[in-house]
């Protein structure tokens, strides 16, 4: 039976498929049950044949090298590129620098060659040093001049609402609605509209999603490099084969202590300040006073986040940051089957289902239980200040500008003469000589 029948044939099988010799199974209509079962049989088998196949590289992304890390012995492994950031570049000077630093000492390499790998590593360490200063400083001060200001705003706008609109006992005076001067203010509040709240919030959520999962790659990367016991076994030059050369390097193996002040000293302060920055940024959004605030308070908290990627990029210079480019994490795996490409893929839609769920669910959380900054149920704001909305979103004037046509929405009235009346007539004779010169210009 041919071995290339496609899955669209399985339900009705042609007469050549079958073995010519077999007529008994004719049936009326040229179709054999029995011949379709065992189509159905070979393409399962077809398919438990593909799971165990030895794939291309290019179809795993593995590349297969000689370490002499590990005397010499050939290993699979999938390259990974480290983050282009402040956190990256002291992950590399963590790991590559103070390798090479070591091997430069017990060589006794001369003061150039030790004087610049310093250099490099006290640069990388100092960017990211400089990083956490600015992230936390930056996060400090934006809560004490910035956020607490806010909640405190629109707190007192909220409850001047309840005091100049309601009695004693909750029950609302239409007649004081209809006075109330801050009307244009507590009908901006953001908390009021959920969809609009919970929809920012919601892409806040997602864009510090995106920064927590880096973290959380890079936290699984270098768990996933192999252990070794020397410094000098942690990365391999391969092109070169000499640290002195350069070249593009793999780190194929992490002595214990170096694995942990990765994590420490890199990992863990980029999650906490992920976090911290995660929690202000809801408290601020949720304290906007105004739909107009609430969607530029996001972006500035954006370029918080990417504090590490400026400094990056505008203070290291450019041969040390294609140094870093040129470093990449080697995890050692056995070469891949199709198997193992299926249950990467299906964990990689499990982290990210997990993802979402906990963003989501710390979303919706926050906005109902935790927040402390306005009640949850604003209802009764949302329902006086349909008219003001309404209102708010009227143009005062459609018509285009072209021949003055918009000019005729803005008619001189008797405000600007009560004006001039009020303050005496020098003032009304000057109103009335600059609308003659307007008039006289319109003329020409």
């Amino acid at each position: 039976m041919s071995s290339d029948v496609s899955y669209r044939e399985l339900k009705t099988v042609p007469k050549e498929v079958r073995d010519p010799a077999d007529t008994n199974g004719d049936v009326e209509g040229g179709e054999d049950p029995r011949d379709i079962t065992a189509v159905r049989r070979e393409h399962v088998s077809l398919y438990d044949m593909s799971l165990e196949q030895e794939l291309d590289t290019e179809l795993t992304g593995q590349t297969k090298l000689q370490l002499a890390a590990f005397e010499g012995a050939e290993f699979w492994g999938t390259e990974v590129d480290l983050d282009e950031n402040a956190y990256g570049a002291a992950a590399v000077a963590i790991i590559k620098d103070v390798a090479k630093l070591h091997q430069e000492l017990q060589t006794k390499a001369p003061c150039a060659a030790l004087s610049l790998t310093i250099t490099r590593l006290v640069s990388a360490l100092g960017i990211m040093i400089v990083n956490l200063l600015f992230q936390g400083l930056i996060l400090w001060y934006i809560n004490m001049y910035v956020v607490q200001p806010s909640v405190r705003h629109v707190q007192e706008l909220y409850g001047h609402f309840h005091e100049a609109n309601f009695d004693a006992d909750g029950v609302f005076d239409p007649t004081a609605w209809e006075v109330f001067e801050e009307k244009g203010g507590v009908c901006q509040i953001t908390m009021s509209s959920r969809a609009f709240y919970f929809g920012i919030l919601m892409l806040w959520g997602l864009l510090m999603m995106q920064e927590l999962r880096a973290c959380e790659r890079v936290v699984r990367d270098i768990v996933a490099v192999r252990g070794v016991s020397r410094l000098e076994h942690m990365v391999e030059y391969i092109k070169t084969g000499n640290s002195e050369l350069g070249g593009r390097c793999l780190i194929v193996g992490l002595t214990p202590g170096t694995r942990w002040t990765v994590l420490l000293v890199v990992c863990l302060p980029r999650i906490l300040i992920g976090i911290c920055l995660f929690g202000l940024g809801c408290r601020w959004l949720s304290s906007s006073a105004s739909f107009a605030d609430m969607t530029l308070n996001a972006m500035a908290l954006e370029f918080v986040k990417n504090i590490d990627e400026l400094l990056y990029d505008s203070v290291l210079p450019r041969q040390l940051k294609q140094d870093i480019a040129d470093t990449n994490v080697f995890k050692i795996e056995k070469q891949k089957k199709k198997a193992d490409l299926d249950k990467e893929e299906w964990n990689g839609y499990l982290r990210t289902t997990i993802w979402v769920m906990v963003i989501t669910t710390f979303i919706g959380t926050y906005g109902a239980v935790f927040q402390s900054v306005l009640p949850f149920d604003l209802s009764e704001l949302s329902a006086l200040c349909a008219n003001q909305v309404a209102k708010s979103q009227t143009p005062v004037c459609v018509s285009p500008t072209m021949l003055g046509w918009s000019q005729e929405c803005y008619p001189y009235g008797a405000m600007i003469a009560n004006l001039g009346m009020g303050h005496g007539h020098g003032h009304g004779h000057e109103i009335a000589h600059a609308h003659a010169v307007h008039v006289a210009h319109g003329q020409r």
